[in-house]
C-alpha cells in the first residue's frame, strides 16, 4: 500500500517546512558550512542543530538560536538566522573524523520540532610539499591540472662594485 503525498502532509503538517542540502563534505582540518530554509511563518522560532536519530536529537541540541539574528558559538560550531531570507547557517570548522554523520537542521517549537536530515563527510586533506621550507598548503585545482615549481636564480657579479 502507498501513501499519498496530500496524506502525509494532512498526518504531518510541516514535515516540509524546513529544508536542507542533503549532504555537504568538507577536507580533514577545514570546515563546513550548511544552509536550511524555514517557511515565513518560523522566523521568530529557535532554529538548532544536533546529531540525528531517526526522530529525535541524540544527546540534546549542539547549538541553537534563541530565535534572533544574533550569531550564537559554541567551541567549533556557530549559527545564525537570517529572518530576510528565512535561513540560517550552520558552520563546523576545524573538522574531524568525528564530526562525520547524520544531523537534523531545525526549528524547535511547541509539538514534533521541523527538521531537515543532513549528512556530513569528511575527507583527509590534500598536501603537497614544496621545496620552500613553508607548511604546505591544502588547495583544490581543475581536474588535470598539473602545479610546476619556478625557481629564480640571480647572480651577482662582484667585478661591477658601485
Amino acid at each position: 500500500m502507498r501513501i499519498s503525498p496530500v496524506l502525509v502532509w494532512i498526518l504531518f503538517p510541516g514535515c516540509w517546512a524546513v529544508t536542507g542540502p542533503g549532504t555537504v563534505h568538507g577536507p580533514l582540518g577545514g570546515l563546513v558550512t550548511v544552509r536550511c530554509q524555514y517557511e515565513r511563518g518560523y522566523k521568530d522560532y529557535p532554529k538548532f542543530w544536533c546529531r540525528a536519530r531517526p526522530l529525535w536529537c541524540s544527546s540534546g541540541h549542539i547549538i541553537e538560536t534563541p530565535g534572533s539574528e544574533a550569531e550564537v558559538k559554541r567551541g567549533r560550531v556557530s549559527i545564525r538566522d537570517n529572518h530576510t531570507l528565512s535561513a540560517f547557517t550552520v558552520t563546523v570548522e576545524n573538522l574531524t573524523p568525528a564530526d562525520a554523520g547524520m544531523y537534523h537542521c531545525g526549528v524547535e517549537r511547541t509539538g514534533p520540532d521541523l527538521r531537515a536530515t543532513v549528512e556530513v563527510t569528511v575527507s583527509p586533506a590534500v598536501h603537497t610539499s614544496t621545496s620552500t621550507g613553508r607548511p604546505p598548503a591544502t588547495t583544490e585545482q581543475p581536474s588535470g591540472a598539473a602545479s610546476t615549481p619556478i625557481t629564480l636564480s640571480i647572480s651577482i657579479n662582484d667585478t661591477h662594485a658601485l
